[in-house]
């Protein structure tokens, strides 16, 4: 197998292998928010900065495939001081509800600001605001906390294959939103608050109901249907609070259905027993 240089460390990898999955298989974390390994690469957030030896300039690990031979450094001081321009400028904007946010816990932009990010903000000017269109029953939108990842947007158009969630307007005005502000259609809205790497799309079902760090996760198989779709329940003394789905390349892949997502709501049901009775 052709092997590349990261940090030093000799690392093998399979021919047209991003850097980002070669780093990984090494145990050297590149932090991103763009690319997810089940989505087109579009290189947007800039957070996945590597130095490259003979180039130049910063490249960016998700749309940089490795080569024979290439030599790579993940923590060399440019690397650093870009990816600390990248989240100043991805915070300028945020509302910083952290404490508030039902991501909170489990959010990329949480754990990149701490480990990349700077304790001080130099932005004095006001922060952009947006008014919410309701999704529907299963996504609750905050466009104030989103970064202009289009994960959401690559998910519809690739994955559910539904074209649901656009851009419009550009630059500072840039919003996500759903096509005329009509609710989700798709069968796979659960899946928007998977990707979404910050608070910006959150589950409805979910809400205010449980801080993620008191549930306990068990790796389970969905009944729903035949396909046996793998995910993890979480719970917290005893109560389901919430249903993911749990990676398996070979049958769901990185996603679940609403129905298979939210059909644990009806197992714990307070009148459970007695529907079950009456069948």
């Amino acid at each position: 197998m052709p092997k590349c240089v990261i940090d030093g460390r000799e690392v093998e990898f399979t021919p047209g292998q991003n850097l980002i999955e070669v780093a990984k298989k090494a145990g050297i974390e590149i932090p991103f928010f763009c690319y997810h390994p089940g989505l087109t690469v579009v290189a947007q957030c800039r957070m996945c900065y590597v130095e490259v030896e003979k180039m130049p300039k910063l490249q960016t690990a998700c749309s940089t495939a490795a080569t024979e031979g290439m030599v790579v450094k993940t923590q060399s001081d440019r690397v650093k001081a870009g990816q600390k321009a990248t989240m100043e400028f991805l915070l300028i904007n945020h509302p910083l509800d952290c404490p508030i946010c039902d991501k909170s816990g489990e959010c990329d932009l949480q754990d990149n600001s701490f480990k990349y990010g700077d304790a001080y903000s130099r932005y004095t000017e006001e922060r952009r605001t947006y008014l919410d269109l309701d999704m529907g029953p299963v996504i609750k939108k905050n466009m104030n906390r989103c970064i202009h990842c289009t994960r959401c947007i690559r998910f519809g158009d690739e994955v559910a294959g539904i074209h649901e969630m656009v851009a419009v307007q550009r630059g500072n005005h840039t919003e996500i939103t759903t096509i005329d502000g009509r609710p989700l259609e798709t069968d796979y809205a659960g899946n928007y608050a998977d990707v979404c790497p910050t608070g910006s799309l959150t589950l409805k079902d979910f809400r205010f109901k449980k801080r993620v760090w008191f549930l306990k996760k068990t790796d389970t198989v969905c009944e729903g249907c035949s396909r046996g779709c793998n995910l993890e329940i979480h719970q917290d003394n005893n109560v389901m609070e919430r249903c993911l789905p749990r990676t398996n390349m070979d049958v769901n892949r990185y996603w679940l259905c609403d129905e298979g997502r939210f059909n644990f709501r009806s197992v714990q049901g307070e009148d459970q027993i007695g529907r079950a009775s009456c069948r």
